[in-house]
């Protein structure tokens, strides 16, 4: 389960408010039927007059389209500072832990070193070696952040 807020000005909307999100799905399943159906062109014109119509052109605006257009991580840190993804999904530990679901999971934890480590597998197998590896004090922290 999951869903997304906006949050701006220190207030969470969430992203319903910004978009017609049953209508946006419906675009999008039209969109990969005509790409499978080999009409490619016609599918990116048909996403972009979809996220025209269904989504506020405001927010559209304001944190998608950067993104699209300049591809800088500035953009992409707005999109993500702005745009909060809330999830649920039922905890694993070692006495329910589900192998075809970790194959499966696609949330992932980027770890420093550059592994990507699956979500369904961190806390089970993966955490306390993860943090023991890269824990540090807040005074350390900061002093990381002053300095980059």
């Amino acid at each position: 389960m999951a869903d997304y807020l906006v949050v701006e000005s220190g207030k969470a909307t969430p992203i319903a408010r910004y978009m017609d999100v049953d209508g946006f799905e419906e675009a999008i399943e039209g969109t990969i039927k005509l790409a499978e159906g080999g009409h490619e062109t016609m599918a990116k014109l048909s996403i972009v007059s979809s996220a025209l119509s269904k989504i506020d052109f405001g927010m559209l605006r304001k944190y998608v389209l950067p993104v699209i257009w300049s591809g800088t991580y500035d953009s992409l840190r707005s999109l993500q500072t702005n745009i909060l993804m809330i999830g649920a999904m039922d905890f694993m530990d070692p006495y329910n832990f589900d192998l075809q679901r970790v194959e499966r999971c696609v949330i992932h934890y980027a770890v420093p070193d550059g592994r990507l480590i699956p979500f369904c597998t961190m806390n089970t197998l993966h955490r306390s070696a993860v943090e023991g590896k890269f824990k540090m004090s807040y005074e350390e922290y900061r002093e990381r952040q002053v300095s980059t």
